[in-house]
């Protein structure tokens, strides 16, 4: 049996009672979520395998033909992870709401003034002018209002498109907006949603979408405990360290922070609880990695050899980001020197916070 009518209200794929291992696969005709979404909705298990994934090209191409308002969901706390490169060529002339998830994750002493300032400046460099910007927490529940608000004024008689990159909150949002109907399904896994989910709400239709993959990234190499912990569900707290001299900063088993510091520097860890940190000072630094870092996290599973790079801070505060880990904000003037693991990309940007 195939209904290309019927499709699974956690994930979007057509349901499908004939091949076992293929997407939208139930045994049950009469199933609203295919077994790979009940299994991870009433289990946690994600072993169910993913296959016949949506390529980004398509989907892209999928929504630039749609006239709709556009919700571009990014994640806060990972927020050059949810810029997606040449938006503005894969979407030109559509109207984009920006709405900024995960608030919870960051500072509560950061105002909302700051967030939204950060927020446009990234957007400026992309050359997106957004329609507006929402900010929203608990989960998207935290918000929801101005969501809504934003919606009613910018849609103009159009559906909605709710789309971003990964795990950025795009599904954790839309049952937020509409927590009475069946939710759809969300996990800290990567590639949940696989296909355009219609939900039908207050005259018009959201459509949730699978998250846009712009680059291979370190999640795809770590086990799935490793990526539960790089998904925090509450607030980071940082973690302080006064500095001076020449120290490293090690990263589990992914990154090594060299600093060469002129006096003394304060360095502000933004990690999720569970990343292994250990500080000590450079010259101990290479015997530390290759006697005592195997196995801490993250880690990837294969040999990587570690890839260098000098940057030049240009401002007083700088942040050094680890894609898909987190970020070290540093204050005061020294030099930064970064060894990391193939799959770990490091950068640096005038702090955020």
């Amino acid at each position: 049996m195939t209904d290309t009518n019927k499709y699974c209200q956690g994930c979007g794929a057509t349901l499908q009672t004939d091949d076992p291992k293929g997407k939208g696969f139930t045994p049950k005709i009469e199933a609203v979520l295919c077994k790979r979404c009940y299994r991870l909705t009433h289990y946690g298990d994600y072993s169910q395998p993913q296959t016949q994934l949506i390529k980004t090209e398509t989907l892209l191409q999928k929504l630039a033909s749609m006239d709709a308002l556009f919700l571009w969901v990014i994640d806060l706390f990972h927020l050059e992870e949810s810029m997606i490169d040449g938006l503005i060529r894969h979407l030109p002339q559509k109207d984009i709401i920006v709405v900024a998830t995960k608030r919870e994750l960051l500072p509560a002493t950061l105002s909302q003034h700051k967030i939204t300032a950060m927020i446009q400046q990234r957007c400026k460099s992309s050359n997106i002018v957004p329609k507006g910007i929402v900010v929203v927490s608990d989960f998207g529940k935290d918000g929801t209002t101005d969501v809504f608000k934003a919606i009613d004024i910018f849609r103009n008689n159009r559906d909605v498109v709710v789309f971003g990159v990964a795990n950025a909150g795009k599904s954790t949002l839309i049952n937020a907006l509409f927590p009475n109907r069946l939710p759809i399904t969300v996990s800290q896994f990567p590639g949940t949603t696989i296909d355009l989910i219609p939900v039908i709400e207050r005259g018009y239709t959201v459509y949730d979408t699978p998250g846009i993959e712009m680059r291979n990234h370190l999640l795809n190499l770590l086990t799935n405990d490793q990526i539960k912990i790089l998904q925090p569900k509450s607030a980071i707290r940082p973690i302080v360290y006064q500095m001076s001299g020449q120290q490293t900063l090690i990263i589990g088993q992914s990154a090594m922070i060299h600093l060469d510091i002129k006096e003394e520097i304060s360095a502000v860890l933004y990690l999720p609880e569970g990343v292994d940190v250990h500080r000590t000072k450079t010259e101990n630094a290479q015997s530390y990695w290759d006697k005592h870092t195997t196995g801490k996290v993250p880690y990837v599973q294969k040999s990587s050899e570690l890839v260098s790079h000098t940057w030049k801070k240009q401002d007083d505060k700088t942040d050094i980001v680890l894609m898909y880990i987190g970020f070290i904000s540093i204050l005061g003037d020294c030099m930064i020197k970064t060894q990391a693991i193939e799959p770990c990309e490091i950068f640096v940007r005038k702090a955020v916070i």
